[in-house]
């Protein structure tokens, strides 16, 4: 693991070991959540953006600014709407064009767009390394759904369910 990510994996840790937090772990609204599915992608990140990036994921990870969890759970498929994005915190960000998306039996319609956050240290954000993904890549993802905040707007930050086609 590199430096600059340890202070995100000890926090992750940190915050799923306090049985508080678990007590009050979010439950998933299938509905409200499709609901709030983008219309068009979010902003291209723009290079301050990607350079301060560094400095502010941490804040993001212990609440500040940061991702509100929705206690829901994505499986996706969809299309780059641009060429995807890296930052100094070492994320990929992509914003997709969905063509399939769906919280357990609920779906969504088409049309809508979520941002992706792929965070380093992840097998989704080694697939990034080898695979350009361009406009128009086709990608099929799955995993955990959460509010950002500085939106707000929905993400999805896959980990282990993240492949791309052709």
């Amino acid at each position: 693991m590199r430096l600059r990510h340890f202070c995100y994996h000890q926090v992750k840790e940190k915050r799923a070991a306090r049985p508080s937090e678990a007590a009050v772990a979010a439950v998933c609204d299938a509905a409200g959540t499709i609901a709030k599915l983008s219309g068009s992608p979010q902003p291209a990140l723009g290079w301050f953006s990607r350079w301060i990036a560094i400095l502010m994921t941490p804040f993001k990870f212990i609440g500040i600014s940061g991702w509100e969890d929705t206690g829901c759970v994505a499986h996706a498929r969809g299309r780059a709407a641009r060429d995807a994005q890296h930052s100094t915190d070492g994320f990929w960000t992509i914003d997709v064009a969905l063509e399939a998306f769906t919280i357990g039996e609920a779906a969504a319609q088409a049309g809508r767009f979520v941002r992706i956050e792929i965070e380093p240290e992840t097998k989704a954000h080694a697939v990034c390394e080898r695979t350009p993904i361009t406009e128009g890549r086709e990608i099929a993802f799955g995993g955990p759904i959460v509010i950002d905040t500085d939106g707000p707007f929905l993400e999805v930050h896959p980990d282990e369910e993240f492949a791309t086609q052709s």
